[in-house]
């Protein structure tokens, strides 16, 4: 019957779990999903502004380049020619913008560009002063891939071809033009180089550039490539703050839904450790009536032998009331943990704390411990230094707590089990340990064997009983001492149970 009920309170809990979790499950993601359509909508807005942006600043650098000859063309203009040459090195010091500089004559000019100039001439008039051209980069190494060229027009004899520093033109002209124009914009715009593929030699060196521009950029949202003379460069922009999750209605969605999701969880958790728990109980109640009708059995079955007369000899009735005497000791210990138990979960446990030696307390519990055992199993170790600080204890708790360590040891290990108990001082506490070579416990186990009602599973297929308190009680009275109780144990290799008890 109590097993019908707890299936059917686990089915409730389930029920109830289902109800409550699928349509939060389901609001969550209507909510997730309309948070992300929104983001997504947001950014194509953005991208369609920002390529447009891109467009203007495109326009906006040539026409601040072209400015920038303007003036160059009127400093030089009325100047002999003989004066040409040092006035465009005084440039090179003072502007920025300028990486090279020469006169259409000067023979110091690269080859690549010398044999460029004659084709692009024709292009110059009075109308049309200034020619822009690409040419492979005339600085080895350029970041940049190429050179972006301007042949200015000063005089009909006279034509001036200087290079840009496109690292100029990203930190002097573009903030210049974003300032005027986007000045209320929440992005960030960079002239970077444009990738061309496999045309430029993979080398360790640009590997690493790349990364760094990848890393630095952080993903722009628009990668908008510029045509000529700009076309190994390009434009990215990328939003400083994300206007498609800002504001306070997706911000309370992205709350709600997450603590939505935490709050399942922890339901879920909640109700399932219950569950368990309901099970354990239930286990408990089967192992405890199991392990009680044991003894009351033997007792019944011995008091009828008696009550029947067919025991004659004084001997053989001796016999049977030392076993009736044991299971009745028996019996009596196993309801006593019991009760200690419901003692200790009521909070009414009186502790009578008393200061003893660790020798003394360990040598009362050995000899409760053999007077149980009738001298059976094999020698107990003990390693307790009579010089070890003294230890404030209750006794009887002491004594309880060690007894269910010294039992579980002989019960799951066998009779031929080796026990040592070993006790060793540190700067703040007394140590007692109880160990074996017995099977030990699973690893995956180890965090769980002081829970009431539970029981390791590798003991759960053999004929040993019990009610999983054993070890609940015992950590129970060592927190009661203000102690600590730990465990070190390796499956097949035994297990050691230290308390640690406070010095005095």
């Amino acid at each position: 019957m109590a097993l019908a009920d707890s299936v059917s309170r686990r089915q409730i809990f389930w029920l109830l779990i289902a109800l409550i979790a699928i349509p939060t499950i389901v609001l969550a993601s209507y909510s997730f999903t309309g948070v992300m359509d929104r983001r997504a909508a947001a950014e194509q807005r953005l991208r369609e502004r920002y390529l447009y942006q891109a467009a203007s600043l495109e326009l906006g650098v040539l026409t601040r380049l072209a400015a920038e000859d303007e003036r160059l063309r009127a400093t030089l203009a009325d100047l002999p020619a003989a004066a040409l040459q040092p006035a465009l090195s005084r440039l090179l010091e003072t502007d920025r913008l300028l990486r090279h500089a020469w006169l259409s004559t000067d023979p110091s000019i690269p080859p690549a560009l010398a044999a460029t100039i004659p084709g692009r001439l024709q292009d110059l008039s009075d109308a049309a002063p200034l020619t822009f051209l690409t040419l492979d980069p005339l600085t080895p190494g350029s970041p940049y891939g190429t050179s972006t060229i301007a042949l200015s027009r000063i005089a009909p004899a006279c034509i001036v071809i200087y290079e840009f520093d496109p690292a100029a033109i990203d930190a002097l002209i573009l903030p210049e033009l974003i300032t005027r124009q986007f000045s209320t914009e929440q992005a960030t715009y960079r002239l970077r180089p444009r990738v061309t593929g496999i045309s430029t030699p993979i080398s360790f060196d640009r590997l690493r550039q790349d990364l760094l521009q990848q890393v630095g950029e952080d993903r722009p949202l628009v990668d908008h490539p510029l045509a000529p003379p700009f076309a190994s460069w390009r434009i990215t922009i990328s939003p400083t703050a994300d206007p498609a999750l800002s504001g306070p209605r997706t911000g309370w969605v992205l709350f709600f839904t997450a603590l939505s999701g935490v709050g399942i969880w922890l339901m879920a958790r909640a109700i399932a450790q219950q569950v368990a728990l309901a099970r354990l109980q239930t286990d408990f109640l089967s192992n405890v009536s199991h392990e009680l009708r044991t003894p009351l059995t033997s007792i019944r079955m011995f008091i009828e032998t008696l009550q029947s007369g067919r025991v004659k000899d004084p001997e053989k009735v001796r016999e049977c009331l030392d076993i009736i005497a044991q299971e009745s000791e028996r019996l009596s210990g196993k309801i006593e943990r019991v009760l200690s138990w419901a003692r200790m979960e009521a909070g009414r446990r009186r502790y009578e704390f008393e200061l003893l030696r660790p020798v003394d307390a360990v040598k009362e519990v050995l000899d409760a411990f053999r007077a149980q055992q009738l001298g059976g199993g094999a020698p107990i170790i003990v390693q307790v230094p009579p010089e070890l600080p003294l230890i404030r204890i209750d006794r009887d708790a002491f004594g309880e707590a060690m007894l269910n360590l010294l039992s579980n040891a002989r019960k799951y290990g066998g009779e031929h089990v080796q026990i040592r108990i070993e006790a060793r001082a540190d700067r703040r506490f007394v140590a007692i340990s109880v160990a074996d070579d017995g099977p030990g416990i699973p690893k995956n186990e180890l965090k769980r064997i002081f829970e009431k009602f539970y029981r390791p599973k590798i003991l759960l297929s053999e004929s040993t009983q019990g009610s999983g308190l054993g070890l609940a009680i015992v950590r129970s009275v060592i927190e009661a001492h203000r102690g600590r109780i730990e465990v070190e144990s390796e499956e097949g290799r035994g297990a050691r149970f230290i308390m640690k008890f406070q010095r005095i």
